[in-house]
């Protein structure tokens, strides 16, 4: 199974997203915002990283430059309850895998989650 680590300033949504990866068997970290996912990182290697899009400080997108600037290459999706097809684009060209809109389907999220690690 996968190291997993899941970003999102909504304790709800998080845990929903926690709950999902975790019947799967994954092993999972949380975050609640940009700076402290980049510093779990620093000290953790994860498979795959979900990433809510809009967050007080730091954006979805601003993590995926951030993730770009230290070289990573993690797959990383982003969630969004507010994207649209340029937002999509957006985190598509900054790296993403994917963007999955809130409210999404277990099924949609577990299919990104296969995805990342083949």
């Amino acid at each position: 199974m996968a190291t997993i680590l899941v970003i999102d300033d909504d304790t709800v949504g998080r845990e929903t997203i926690l709950k999902t990866l975790e019947r799967q068997g994954h092993t999972l970290e949380s975050a609640s915002g940009v700076d402290q996912a980049i510093e779990t990182i620093k000290r953790r290697q994860f498979d795959f990283v979900v990433c809510d899009y809009r967050m007080p400080g730091k954006s979805g997108l601003d993590f995926l430059v951030e993730m770009d600037a230290l070289g990573s290459h993690v797959p990383i999706l982003i969630v969004s309850a507010f994207a649209d097809a340029q937002t999509e684009a957006a985190a598509r060209k900054l790296g993403a895998i994917g963007l999955l809109k809130k409210p999404f389907r277990r099924k949609e999220l577990l299919a990104y989650a296969a995805l990342a690690m083949n």
